[in-house]
């Protein structure tokens, strides 16, 4: 299955335009689970979350409670473990 990033002006993929996986090294990571039945502190740690990772990926169309497991975040917007929106120039 091809994968793609949805960060705006990415264009990252796993797989060239001849379905041949790409030997990149790039992940693609799902956006973080609202987890509401965990306790109070765990379910505002996780809106938080899924909130920060909406406003990093700059998507107008993406709404809180209907967001796409097929839609992906590549590794190039992670630094240290954390999610963070880089210089498009500079993938």
């Amino acid at each position: 299955m091809v994968r793609n990033c949805c960060v705006i002006g990415c264009n990252v993929r796993s797989h060239d335009r001849q379905g041949k996986k790409l030997g990149n090294g790039i992940s693609f990571h799902s956006f973080p689970t609202w987890k509401q039945h965990e306790g109070d502190r765990i379910a505002e740690l996780t809106k938080r979350r899924r909130l920060a990772w909406i406003a990093a990926v700059g998507r107008v169309d993406l709404q809180f409670a209907s967001i796409s497991k097929y839609l992906l975040v590549c590794s190039r917007h992670f630094h240290s473990g954390k999610f963070y929106i880089c210089s498009h120039h500079s993938l």
